[in-house]
């Protein structure tokens, strides 16, 4: 079973987004599980996407890989037995942590016979106020863009080419290997490569050596 994160911190368009890369997934012919947080003004509704013929799992009580890992585990081990999806999109909070929550998805395998390998991971980071985000929540836009794979820069429809010349610069700044692609979900730019992407291509399982150099990076540049 794959999982798919959508990464972003809030406000950053990434259920607009999801909701298009569902569309795609869907028609592409793939089973799709959600499991989306319902903390914020910005998650995903499970009535509403239910209405779309998916499964969802609304977890409560803050971010997702902040809370026993077991929860999330089991959450997964669960949607395997009853659903056995394709690929499980996750829309984690604007808090969470990609690298977390992939150790915390690969928990489910002690608790099922399901195995679990990783889409790229996909960080959307707004275009349109990329320069106020990384002053009002700088170590939260990096460390999402630091364990991306691939980074959006999204709403480029209602971005300037500064801003998003910006955004791309801080994306480097962050993560030089991390692939740079640009989307909007207003004009459909980006989507299909974002679906691409999660059906063609996978990401390393969590390796805690790999973390640990991460944090050393993160904390030191604090």
């Amino acid at each position: 079973m794959k999982i798919a994160q959508i990464a972003g911190f809030l406000g950053s368009g990434k259920t607009t987004a999801l909701m298009k890369i569902v569309d795609g997934l869907v028609k592409s012919g793939k089973k799709i599980a959600i499991v989306v947080n319902d903390v914020g003004d910005i998650s995903v509704d499970a009535k509403f996407i239910e209405a779309h013929g998916l499964k969802a799992k609304e977890i409560s009580g803050g971010c997702i890989c902040c809370q026993i890992a077991g929860t999330f585990a089991e959450t997964l081990a669960k949607i395997y037995e009853t659903f056995n999806p394709d690929i499980v999109i996750v829309e984690p909070s604007g808090v969470a942590i990609p690298w977390g929550l992939k150790r915390a998805a690969e928990y489910s395998e002690a608790k099922s016979d399901v195995h679990i390998e990783h889409a790229p991971v996909i960080t959307l980071v707004d275009g349109s106020r990329i320069e106020v985000l990384i002053k009002a929540v700088k170590r939260l836009v990096e460390t999402q863009i630091r364990e991306a794979d691939i980074c959006f820069v999204n709403k480029i429809d209602a971005a300037t080419p500064e801003q998003i010349k910006m955004a791309e610069d801080a994306i480097r700044d962050f993560n030089a290997t991390a692939e740079i692609k640009h989307m909007s979900a207003l004009t459909g730019e980006g989507i299909d490569y974002a679906v691409d992407a999660i059906i063609n291509r996978t990401s390393p399982r969590y390796d805690k050596a790999r973390e640990e150099i991460l944090l050393k990076k993160e904390y030191e540049g604090a």
